[in-house]
């Protein structure tokens, strides 16, 4: 029978397609929202408005009870004017803190540890409303397998005396280069720790004079599976360079407010004990004690589930090459080699068996693409890397002039591919040139130089990401909260002065620290204290020259 069509039929017909369209644009935006970037993100505004809204959070990550400080930098109307700015801190719905008399600044201190959903909610002139969102990630003390509150103490210098022979203490410091391991015992705190290995670290500061070189202790090198309180390493850091002796521990203590991984801290006295002599044991000074990122580390900061992924070192040689992030080709052999070795040292995995792809695949979106626009660039590389807390990270080593990192040496910095995420991460390490020991001055521009300041001649990742409008709002943005909460005279001086006064005094112990005192010495006590000024001085003048910048 031949089919008749009505004028209703398709009148149905069509309003069931139209229908369709709907459901299948309806399901583009959904898929559209979950693959969102991980930066602060913003809904339309309700009713007739022109309201740019834009919500931050510093630090975004932490250790319950975590101070969070809050921020609406850059929102506006473009043809009216914001009258009120509302929060949501609790993420209950609930726009409970009105900050309009602050100008949309806040804080709010979480002791219940879980992901909160923070929204901030805006108002203009002509009624109309518009609201961002940021995410905040409190912890329990209690999941992390490492007591850091206790073993990194805050409160007070405790001692660490290695127990060692004339032979192997000879050997090892014969041509502290090698960094050659030999055995020694330990007393970590007053608890004994048997057959564990101690070594020479690091390149630079293995240069100062004398015994007071960086160690570190490694628990399983002789006994396997052997821990100090869960932990299978201490580092020591000597400070070398640093006459205050406060740059390394207040830059990752930086890091933390930020939001950044960086590693617990603390300032200890090392001994060595000589235990074939008649001798008492001999003061070497006052280190900086750091954790080691490794799996329990990686565990504890981004879930016990998320540690067996990727985890690179980045290391540079100024004639070799460095790990500048840029893209090779599809073999790793043809990737930088300073000292022989790759530049991304993959850690804890059998270089017999490792993959590399991760590393090369980050490299490629980085630098092996042409791109049409700096934001497809930025759509690209979200998919790979947690793109806010690299941000985060510049906005540290840029206040406090650290020239030693990743845009100027392609150094110091370790990256790790959160299988979690399928996201490669950024790790801050080695904070040692802080506060202008590399260089640089007050008035160091807030997004770099084009040239580095350092031997590192290209650096894509470091350019491109400057590239994004997006980016660089969001990067002014913890600037702007860095120096109100934190990067000031204020907060920083009662810091600095704090810790000096803590470890003066144990600077002279025994026959004293040996970069104060002795043949070996590099620094004397007048020095120690105009380090501290001077630390003091460049952050005020640091803090207001940026602080104009970022209100100009």
């Amino acid at each position: 029978m031949k089919q008749t069509w009505r004028d209703g039929d398709i009148l149905r017909i069509f309003e069931m397609a139209i229908i369709a369209l709907f459901v299948i644009a309806a399901l583009v935006w959904v898929a559209i929202g979950v693959s969102a970037s991980s930066l602060p993100t913003a809904t339309p505004p309700q009713g007739e408005s022109n309201i740019q809204v834009f919500s931050y959070a510093l630090p975004n990550r932490g250790w319950a009870p975590l101070t969070v400080y809050f921020s609406a930098f850059g929102t506006n109307d473009l043809e009216g004017k914001i009258v009120r700015y509302e929060w949501d801190l609790d993420g209950n719905g609930s726009f409970e803190s009105d900050a309009t008399a602050e100008g949309g600044y806040a804080s709010y201190v979480y002791t219940k540890p879980r992901d909160y959903t923070i929204t901030l909610r805006v108002t203009n002139d002509k009624g109309a409303t518009a609201t961002a969102d940021v995410m905040v990630h409190v912890l329990h003390p209690a999941s992390s397998n490492v007591d850091y509150w206790t073993i990194f103490n805050q409160s007070q210098v405790r001692k660490v005396e290695v127990e060692i022979t004339q032979a192997n203490w000879n050997a090892m410091m014969a041509n502290p280069g090698e960094k050659l391991m030999v055995q020694a015992d330990a007393l970590v705190f007053g608890e004994r720790v048997e057959q564990v290995g101690i070594s020479p670290k690091g390149n630079s500061t293995l240069w100062f004079p004398g015994d007071k070189k960086p160690f570190k202790l490694d628990f399983n090198a002789y006994i396997a599976e052997q821990e100090y309180r869960n932990l299978k390493m201490l580092i020591f850091h000597n400070n070398f360079g640093d006459p205050a002796m406060l740059r390394e521990k207040m830059a990752y203590d930086m890091m933390q407010f930020a939001g950044v991984p960086g590693g617990f801290t603390a300032y200890v006295e090392l001994w060595v004990d000589i235990t074939d002599d008649d001798l008492p044991p001999d003061f070497i000074g006052v280190y900086t004690m750091v954790e080691r990122p490794d799996r329990k580390y990686l565990g504890n900061r981004f879930g016990r589930e998320n540690d067996n992924g990727n985890l690179y070192k980045a290391d540079a040689w100024f004639e070799e090459g460095a790990a500048d992030l840029a893209y090779y080709g599809e073999n790793i052999e043809d990737y930088p080699k300073p000292r022989g070795e790759l530049a991304y040292a993959l850690m804890y995995k059998d270089p017999e068996e490792a993959d590399y792809g991760d590393i090369i695949n980050l490299c490629y979106v980085i630098d092996g693409v042409e791109y049409a626009t700096p934001e497809d660039f930025a759509t690209s590389l979200e998919s790979v890397f947690n793109v806010d807390g690299f941000l985060r990270y510049l906005a540290v080593i840029f206040l406090n002039l650290n020239f030693d990192q990743y845009p100027d040496t392609g150094n110091n910095y370790y990256i790790y591919n959160n299988p979690g995420t399928d996201k490669f991460e950024w790790i801050a390490w080695d904070m040692g040139n802080s506060w202008g020991m590399f260089g640089g001055d007050y008035d160091y521009p807030i997004f770099g130089q084009e040239q580095s300041i350092g031997p590192l001649q290209y650096r894509p990742l470091f350019t491109k990401v400057f590239q994004v409008e997006e980016y660089r709002q969001t990067y002014q943005a913890y600037l702007d909260l860095l120096i109100r909460n934190y990067f000031n005279e204020e907060n920083i001086g009662t810091l600095a002065r704090g810790w000096h006064s803590m470890i003066k005094p144990h600077l002279q112990a025994g026959n004293g620290d040996k970069m104060l005192f002795g043949d070996s010495s590099q620094v004397t006590i007048d020095e120690l204290d105009n380090g501290l000024e001077f630390i003091i001085d460049l952050t005020k003048r640091r803090a207001e020259y940026v602080q104009g910048v970022l209100d100009y």
